[in-house]
């Protein structure tokens, strides 16, 4: 089966230079909005922090075990960082380093993908799409898996349709049997690319008759199929897991499960809201109907493949999808809801709409509107990537919250261990007085905004120096003070050290924020019996109440 397309049909004879530099453009161009994200250094907002803490202290080992703030991640993301961590340090760019480097090759991968599926000027189109889309550059730039989801499934699709140009040959399904596994470990959604291209290709393979090729495609099927379920044992089959997929997951999610139980009226209303919405915001979109536009180009670009008989490339970009919702009608993973979580999805989406974009042009009678229409397309695209990167540099931020807490955090640290030393009950000593606050919430935040810049500890304090103990609190939970466990941590320090004062900041109160988005900063300072002999006798202190 040939897998060539049928010629683009939008007019003129499209010069195939001419599409190669704006492809090549839109790849300097995308590739140069994730490296302009990554350099300006976000905070880390509480969706990042959650994963980004467990790179504080833990080892490659100890992240092979449920992790902190009930987060599951894909292995060899979690050891990539780690990796990048021990050799560069802690810290907002070297955390978010190994995502950005994966949103740009997923990139640079999608450009041969697409240069390889797609004729004409759906080419450029696709790669352009891919290039300013928000979700792949602002996602890809995060302490989050959703960068190795986006380059898992190119990498896939990309191996995939190179071996349908040439499907006598094994060496591309071989070289498969070894991509397939590291994406299914470097992305929880990668299953749904693989399993939808096992099923694309079964029927090319059959028509092969090729021994060599059919011993290819099982290595496929078995070394994928080990790695799965080896991999669903160790992140999926766990009580941790299935209470985060009930309690969590499905309730948080809820809009981006099939309502089956409402009837087909009801699921059939879901199914054109979901894909008018994020799930297909490429270039642009959202919810409420707002990628109606892009679900056209896609539904146009599908009918093309189809119409041209190309049925293994028709099914290779939407099986994936066929899975996916599959997945979300038995309540394994959402839907849609957000294009974050679907990244897996965007390679197919840039795709079938740059295709869908470039027929619609092409059913222009006059060759003069569909040049103005072609470059009205680029124009549309480079106003995106503008627009992102005006976003970018104005808002350096994704919450306002994350912004001041950093903020705070930058100045709090170093300020308060000039005159003394200084020491985070959690972080340092490994004690908390409020365990609840420590699952969830904006704590992650603290943790990591502390283990950036708290200066580093001394391994002998000194006895000129007062000693200042912080205690964190998430507003939305009780005061530290006011638990016992503190009460006899109190009385043990102040039998050892005279007492002193304690002194509280609050970050983002008064900001109409949420309560679990406000934390208090409580900090306890003892005198060393070095320096409280040289204080002038007072009355005793007690412990200040909340």
């Amino acid at each position: 089966m040939s897998s060539s397309l049928p010629a683009d049909t939008t007019r003129p004879s499209a010069d195939p230079r001419v599409i190669r530099q704006w492809a090549l453009g839109f790849l300097v161009l995308g590739i140069a909005l994730r490296l302009i994200r990554w350099l300006l250094r976000y905070p880390l907002w509480h969706d990042e922090a959650f994963v980004a803490v467990n790179f504080i202290s833990r080892g490659y080992r100890d992240l092979a075990g449920p992790l902190d703030y009930l987060q599951v991640c894909p292995i060899l993301f979690l050891w990539a960082e780690l990796t990048v961590v021990k050799l560069l340090g802690y810290n907002e760019w070297t955390l978010r380093l190994f995502p950005t480097l994966c949103a740009i090759g997923g990139l640079v991968l999608f450009d041969r993908l697409a240069k390889r599926s797609l004729p004409g000027w759906g080419y450029p189109i696709a790669v352009g799409f891919m290039a300013v889309a928000y979700s792949p550059i602002r996602h890809g730039n995060e302490v989050k898996s959703y960068a190795t989801d986006l380059l898992a499934a190119t990498a896939v699709l990309l191996l995939a349709v190179l071996w349908l140009k040439e499907p006598h040959r094994s060496r591309r399904l071989w070289q498969l049997a070894v991509v397939a596994p590291i994406a299914l470990a470097g992305s929880l959604t990668a299953v749904f690319v693989v399993g939808g291209v096992g099923l694309a290709l079964l029927p090319s393979v059959w028509k092969t008759r090729s021994r060599r090729v059919w011993t290819a495609f099982v290595g496929v099927g078995v070394s994928s199929a080990l790695t799965f379920l080896a991999l669903f044992h160790f992140h999926l089959a766990t009580a941790q897991s299935e209470w985060l997929r009930t309690e969590y997951l499905i309730p948080y999610w809820s809009n981006a499960f099939p309502p089956l139980s409402e009837g087909v009226l009801a699921t059939l209303i879901w199914l054109v809201r979901i894909h008018a919405g994020n799930l297909l915001a490429y270039p642009i979109g959202g919810d409420d109907g707002g990628s109606v536009l892009t679900l056209i180009a896609v539904a146009v670009g599908l009918l093309a493949l189809l119409r041209g008989k190309r049925y293994a490339l028709a099914a290779l970009l939407a099986l994936p999808f066929a899975l996916n919702l599959l997945a979300a009608a038995l309540g394994r993973y959402p839907y849609g809801g957000e294009a974050r979580i679907a990244q897996h999805l965007a390679p197919a989406v840039c795709l079938l709409a740059g295709l869908g974009v470039s027929r619609l042009i092409g059913l222009c009678r006059s060759d003069r509107r569909a040049v103005r229409l072609r470059l009205l397309t680029v124009g549309v695209i480079l106003l995106i990537g503008a627009g992102n990167l005006i976003q970018a540099v104005s808002s350096p931020y994704h919450m306002i919250s994350a912004a001041r807490d950093r903020e705070f955090a930058r100045w709090f640290w170093p300020e308060q261990s000039r005159s003394a030393e200084l020491a985070c009950l959690k972080a340092d000593l490994g004690l908390e007085f409020e365990p609840k606050q420590w699952i969830t919430g904006i704590s992650a935040s603290y943790l990591c905004n502390q283990a950036i810049y708290a200066p580093d500890r001394a391994a002998d304090p000194s006895d000129d120096r007062p000693l200042r103990y912080v205690l964190f609190q998430v507003d939305s939970y009780s005061s530290p003070l006011d638990s016992p466990g503190f009460r006899d941590w109190f009385d043990g320090e102040a039998r050892r050290h005279r007492f002193e004062r304690i002194d509280s900041f609050v970050v983002n109160a008064d900001r109409g924020e949420k309560e679990w988005k406000v934390g208090r900063y409580w900090v306890v300072e003892f005198l060393p019996e070095a320096i409280a002999e040289k204080v002038i006798a007072q009355d005793p202190r007690t412990i200040p109440q909340r």
